[in-house]
């Protein structure tokens, strides 16, 4: 199941907004690899490059739908176990090719 979540800055000015498509991924701590948590948001102006929501967002608030992600859970397809990553630093926003 793919879920998709739109994130909006409040404030922004829609004046050169760029939309783009990513893939959430989680560093697993059952292995230490990379896992795709099966879900997607569309965002203005995020991140060029693969980035993690507590990079992104230093210092600032994250949107309620990527500070929801802290409670979502993978299964491992090494140890077939799952994990959920609560640290912000280990989940990041991976650009996807439109």
């Amino acid at each position: 199941m793919q879920l998709k979540l739109a994130i909006e800055e409040a404030g922004a000015s829609t004046a050169n907004k760029s939309t783009a498509q990513y893939s959430i991924v989680a560093s697993c701590n059952k292995c230490a690899g990379m896992h795709d948590m099966g879900i997607s948001v569309t965002m203005e102006n995020g991140p060029g490059s693969k980035q993690s929501i507590g990079e992104l967002y230093d210092g600032k608030s994250l949107p309620k739908s990527l500070a929801n992600l802290t409670q979502n859970s993978v299964t491992c397809p090494k140890t077939g176990r799952q994990s959920t990553q609560r640290n912000n630093h280990q989940i990041f926003l991976v650009p996807t090719k439109n």
